[in-house]
């Protein structure tokens, strides 16, 4: 026995769950072949009852599903489909007062709508014991420099840091321990996406973005941040700056969330860990997201954008971290494959 975790960017479900010919019959058949218990899905695009009719079959065969459908119909959304019963539901997150971080809630409360965030408690063997674990599906920004959709991507980090800083310290003091999946849209690590030199100035390796993950998620396993390091900055200087330059906003300006993260830095002993790079310490990726567009896919020119979170309680336990790669271009259901963490 144990505990399969799988997260997926599902590009929009109801064109994941269609057949598209022989050898693509959607994520219907892959639900029911693999074995993960939990299933954190991002990018639902699309309202409670038009994802109940489209994944109807795996909700009969005894799948329950939690959702957070985006208040624009059509965007983002993410939910849970789970074999463990759902319990302790929440969409959105920061609720909690969170005195260390004034304004906190504030922030998080810009995203309460916005198809970003759930999580909900399962019982679930881990460590030869049956524990609650709470499970999160998160859906990132994805960002573009020189838009405003870059300004909202860094007024989600600016929120969802201290969020999760109040989450690892409950699970310290001996709360539940946590998964946080999904598509995070940042790369932290050169290593995490095939042609990292020119994306330098790209929304999801710009380094405000790289140093949110170090601060919450550590540098492991590189003994200091990558962001503006000597092979980072190249012949002619860092072309993306440093961690405290938000390169590519139009209006945001670092408040106070901001300029905390940027003082504490990196963390030392963080709460949270990136599950598959513990396992794979020394890989270049394992890549999950590819674009459509050229030969990405089939030369392997791919992103590394969507992780597992884990609490240190977790971490431990965690004896698999793999992505389920399409054996080809055609057989796709979406542009990322599912991540998947098994533990013990």
């Amino acid at each position: 026995m144990g505990f399969t975790v799988a997260t997926v960017n599902v590009n929009g479900i109801r064109a994941a769950a269609k057949v598209r010919h022989e050898n693509n019959q959607g994520i219907l058949p892959w639900l029911a072949a693999h074995p993960a218990d939990v299933v954190l899905m991002q990018e639902v695009r699309a309202d409670e009852a038009q994802t109940a009719k489209a994944i109807a079959p795996a909700l009969e065969d005894g799948w329950h599903l939690a959702q957070a459908p985006a208040a624009a119909k059509g965007r983002a959304g993410v939910a849970i489909l789970s074999r463990l019963p759902l319990q302790d539901v929440q969409i959105g997150f920061g609720h909690e007062a969170n005195p260390e971080y004034p304004g906190a809630e504030e922030a998080a409360r810009e995203f309460d709508g916005s198809g970003r965030y759930i999580e909900a408690t399962v019982d679930a063997e881990v460590g030869g014991s049956t524990q609650p674990i709470t499970v999160a599906s998160l859906y990132l920004p994805s960002g573009a420099s020189g838009t405003e959709k870059q300004d909202e991507k860094f007024r989600f980090l600016d929120a969802f840091a201290p969020f999760m800083h109040q989450r690892a310290a409950a699970a310290e003091a001996g709360g539940q321990q946590m998964l946080i999946g999904g598509d995070w849209n940042i790369c932290h690590r050169r290593a995490d996406l095939k042609n990292w030199k020119p994306n330098r100035n790209k929304s999801g390796f710009l380094p405000a973005e790289r140093a949110f993950l170090d601060h919450v998620l550590g540098t492991y396993p590189d003994g200091a941040t990558q962001v503006g390091d000597a092979e980072d900055s190249g012949r002619a200087g860092n072309p993306a700056g440093a961690a405290e330059d938000f390169f590519g906003a139009v209006d945001y300006q670092p408040g106070e969330l901001a300029q905390a993260r940027i003082a504490a830095g990196a963390a030392t002993q963080p709460g949270w860990h990136d599950a598959v790079r513990h396992l794979h310490p020394d890989e270049d990726g394992p890549y999950s997201w590819w674009s459509y567009r050229g030969k990405a896919f089939d030369t392997n020119a791919g992103w590394r954008i969507d992780l597992h979170a884990v609490t240190g309680g977790l971490l431990e336990h965690t004896t698999v971290a793999r992505v389920d790669k399409a054996p080809t271009y055609d057989q796709r259901w979406s542009d990322h494959s599912p991540v998947i963490l098994e533990f013990r």
